[in-house]
């Protein structure tokens, strides 16, 4: 039986210890990623007769190979797998220690034909990922972006298409799409800034808020009442 190893931008190679093994936000699961785009149960990974396959278990974001959205997929040594927005390269061997590969399709590099499937978080550095047994690092602003993070334009003046990165929806989205997700969003953010350990960490979910509302109003203008 071959390993697999998912290797983060940043941080240590995650080793594939169970078959089959489930990814998510679920503290319970076997690689567990703690971020807003990942849904509790996003996908699970599994040796096969073929190789080793991921699955995606109907998540919010979807599981992506070499940036194309899939249901399920043969992973090849160097493809890039990304699950909501943390993305990893795929090894079948074991890295060298300390390794940590550059994927090769960031999360916001899209194909332009599928919008409707941007992630619900901005492409940040991927966040470090950690199997059950290994401690999750401390977190730093400049490597834990959250939903609503994206940069206005430099007028100061978002498009429709940052908007929808932002809420994780395509433009042109309905009324009732954009207030459910905004409402997700900002839920979320709420609760990371209140457990904030500190100021530098609570600016940066504030202003995360004020992208937050000024991408719902850009999509949808009034959807958020006065």
């Amino acid at each position: 039986m071959s390993g697999l190893w998912l290797v983060p931008a940043e941080g240590e190679p995650v080793r594939i210890e169970k078959n089959p093994a489930a990814v998510g936000r679920d503290p319970r699961a076997d690689v567990v990623l703690s971020h807003p785009s990942v849904s509790r149960r996003h996908a699970v990974l599994e040796q096969t007769a073929h190789g080793w396959l991921v699955a995606d278990q109907n998540s919010g974001n979807g599981t992506w190979v070499d940036g194309q959205r899939v249901i399920r997929a043969l992973l090849r040594a160097g493809q890039s797998v990304r699950f909501g927005a943390v993305a990893f390269t795929v090894s079948l061997e074991r890295p060298q220690a300390g390794a940590a590969a550059q994927p090769a399709h960031p999360p916001h590099a899209l194909p332009h034909h599928h919008p409707a499937h941007r992630p619900a978080a901005p492409s940040p550095p991927e966040p470090p990922a950690r199997s059950r047994h290994q401690p999750a690092a401390p977190a730093r602003p400049e490597a834990r972006p959250t939903p609503g993070s994206s940069t206005p334009s430099p007028a100061g003046v978002m498009s429709a298409t940052e908007a929808a990165e932002i809420l994780g929806l395509a433009p042109g989205a309905l009324a009732d799409e954009v207030r459910r997700s905004y409402q997700r969003i900002y839920n979320d953010l709420q609760i990371r800034l209140t457990n904030a350990p500190t100021a530098t960490l609570k600016r940066m979910y504030q202003k995360n808020l004020q992208n937050l509302k000024q991408a719902a109003e850009v999509l949808a203008p009034g959807v958020l009442g006065g």
